[in-house]
């Protein structure tokens, strides 16, 4: 009798485990998309592109935010970078630690896209590419 009552007790608690689960499992993914949350109208993407000049061959790159991505090679500092300048490439603080050569090599840098679901075109020219990068703190890159 003992043993009945052993294999009854397992069946009850592999039972109950189940039922337990198949509550679970529906709850999950609704709970996964509420803490996203970035809806698909507040995500930032951008195409950043800096014209070719005589000493470099130009660069375009894709950076999205909310959450940091895209093929930029640093998306989560150029996304925080443009996060402190409200998405205002004319309020980002310039990088004041590296300078550069007085080279009159001129690049044109443009950026087209959305932030935070706001439409955005910039465009601006600079003496050369690392007069671009310095400005913009390195969101724009050869």
């Amino acid at each position: 009798m003992r043993k009945n009552v052993g294999a009854v007790l397992r069946t009850a608690a592999v039972a109950t485990a189940g039922a337990a689960a198949a509550v679970v499992l529906p709850i999950a993914p609704a709970t996964a998309a509420e803490t996203d949350g970035s809806a698909p109208e507040t995500r930032s993407q951008l195409v950043l592109t800096m014209s070719a000049s005589t000493l470099a061959p130009g660069s375009r790159f894709t950076l999205e935010c909310q959450p940091p991505g895209g093929d930029h090679p640093d998306p989560v500092t150029a996304c925080a970078t443009l996060s402190q300048a409200g998405g205002d490439f004319d309020k980002i603080d310039p990088n004041g630690m590296m300078g550069c050569h007085a080279l009159h090599d001129p690049v044109t840098v443009t950026a087209e896209g959305t932030w935070l679901g706001e439409k955005v075109t910039y465009s601006r020219s600079f003496t050369n590419g690392c007069a671009a990068m310095v400005a913009t703190n390195f969101v724009f890159m050869p």
